[in-house]
């Protein structure tokens, strides 16, 4: 029985079927695109098996949620208030695997690799052949580098004691149980998995022609903005500089947005700012309100709007800290230990950085609390909202960090990045004269979390940078060497491997 539920038998039932039994050959039906051998045979049937996998990346354990929701519970700029009694033990860090999307990623990276070996004997053109290839590359880079930063340690940052080594490489379809019932993977290496990464997006790269069919698809760009992330997480700055310039460069999909419009962005179907983002169109793609991204950060209905709530909870909210950071005060402050204003509604006031107005003062749900807005239902109905996964200011702080740890630093290069971000978000802002040293780095690390907040980067960015986890709200004080920093592989996925190692500390 623990056979059945090893690694690759975890691929197939996140490609939507089910197990029925130990003994039961896995019956592998169309569903939303990819179905059987037949499906795979012609143009139409890859589309719609590509189609599912962007339809993967939706799930609440991916980008529907978790990744965005639980990494910024985990990380130290936001706090659960409790209410539903969500994210409390995620706040505190002291869940064992806060993080449950290995299957769901490993299933849609099963999906890749059938749609991968399927394209050859499908006949149409070299230019649709191409983009097919270039999009499942970028696909497969961007779920393997989710499951390498979640489960193992970053390049960047690595306690040589506690490493077990990388996540397993999926570069192999399984279409039965009886195919992948006796196959017994190891972790990978972190070279192997990084090399393998970056193969797919060099690939995609080289595959992926600038006509592109927009932000909810791969594209050439996307596949550069990928690269410099990748890049930066490896400590790789001469590659995370060299991305980052070849995809500013490139443009073709979206734009910076400005004090003008950054805000407003958030509101549009489609973000200006997106190179690449998850679409989420309808209802019946997402979990309910309580359970989804917007129902998780915000009680609020409509922008503005505190008297109605959405039906959510809005566990997690910004910390004083973040709050602070944002130039965000009130009269009178919030409790101390909930960080609620009960049923008042406080005067705020705001600095200068537009991105402090995606932050209000929620519904009287037991107390208000400031909230994110980033979430708010843009096309159309509460809970369906489109999930940025690459946009246009992660290439210039990709850059400017990148640029302020060459081994000869690029200071004004980095200053210049850094400038280019904080005029379009600082009302009035002036250029000051060019950071150095610490000073330029604390800046960099304090523009990435005010650029990101709720978003899903903190968590990840403490990590690679090996920073301790200390909070006062909840009280929380773990040093860099935590084992909390590596996610718990399944258990399932270790009793029934024998080649499976698990996490240290679990």
């Amino acid at each position: 029985m623990k056979n059945i539920f090893s690694l690759f038998i975890l691929f197939i039932l996140a490609a939507l079927l089910v197990l029925s039994s130990c003994a039961k050959k896995l019956d592998i039906n169309p569903r939303q695109s990819i179905a059987d051998d037949v499906a795979l045979t012609n143009a139409q049937g890859i589309n719609n098996a590509i189609n599912s996998v962007y339809a993967a990346l939706k799930a609440s354990s991916l980008y529907g949620r978790d990744l965005v929701v639980i990494s910024e519970a985990l990380g130290d700029r936001a706090f659960s208030n409790g209410k539903g009694n969500r994210f409390v033990n995620e706040n505190q860090n002291t869940v064992n695997a806060p993080f449950g999307f290995w299957g769901a990623a490993y299933g849609a990276l099963n999906e890749i690799n059938l749609i991968l070996e399927a394209i050859p004997g499908v006949t149409t053109d070299a230019a649709t052949r191409s983009r097919w290839e270039g999009e499942l590359g970028f696909l497969r880079a961007l779920l393997h580098f989710d499951l390498a930063i979640t489960y193992a340690y970053i390049p960047s940052f690595t306690v040589a004691a506690q490493d077990k080594g990388n996540v397993v490489l999926a570069t192999k379809g399984f279409k039965t149980a009886e195919i992948s019932i006796n196959y017994f993977p190891t972790r990978a290496t972190h070279a192997a998995v990084y090399g393998q990464i970056m193969s797919d997006i060099y690939k995609a790269v080289s595959q992926l022609s600038n006509s592109n069919r927009g932000a909810y698809y791969a594209s050439k760009l996307s596949a550069l903005a990928l690269g410099s992330r990748v890049a930066l997480y490896e400590g790789n700055w001469v590659r995370a500089d060299s991305f980052a310039t070849a995809a500013i460069t490139l443009g073709g999909i979206g734009a910076i947005t400005t004090t003008a419009n950054h805000v407003s962005g958030w509101r549009t179907a489609l973000n200006p700012e997106s190179i690449f983002e998850v679409r989420i169109a309808t209802l019946n793609e997402v979990p309910t309100i309580p359970n989804g991204l917007q129902g998780a950060l915000t009680n609020l209905v409509t922008v503005g709007n505190n008297t109605t709530s959405n039906g959510g909870f809005g566990p997690l909210v910004p910390n004083l800290r973040l709050l602070t950071d944002l130039g965000i005060s009130f009269t009178p402050a919030p409790n101390a230990s909930t960080l609620s204003f009960g049923a008042s509604i406080p005067a705020i006031a705001r600095g200068n950085d537009v991105r402090n107005q995606l932050f209000e003062i929620g519904p009287n749900v037991s107390g208000r609390h400031i909230e994110c807005t980033k979430f708010m239902g843009k096309n159309g109905a509460p809970g369906v909202d489109n999930v940025p996964v690459l946009r246009w200011a992660e290439l210039y702080l990709n850059r400017a960090e990148a640029r302020s740890k060459l081994s000869t630093p690029d200071i004004a290069g980095a200053n210049s990045d850094l400038n280019f971000i904080k005029t379009r978000r600082i009302t009035g802002f002036t250029v000051p004269a060019n950071l150095t040293g610490t000073a330029l780095t604390d800046e960099i690390t304090l523009q990435r979390s005010l650029e990101f907040a709720f978003e899903g980067y903190r968590w990840f960015d403490m990590k690679r940078w090996g920073l301790p986890i200390v909070k006062t709200t909840p009280a929380v004080n773990l040093p860099n060497t935590t084992h909390r920093y590596n996610n718990q592989i399944p258990t399932a996925e270790v009793d029934g491997n024998k080649n499976m190692v698990q996490n240290f500390g679990y």
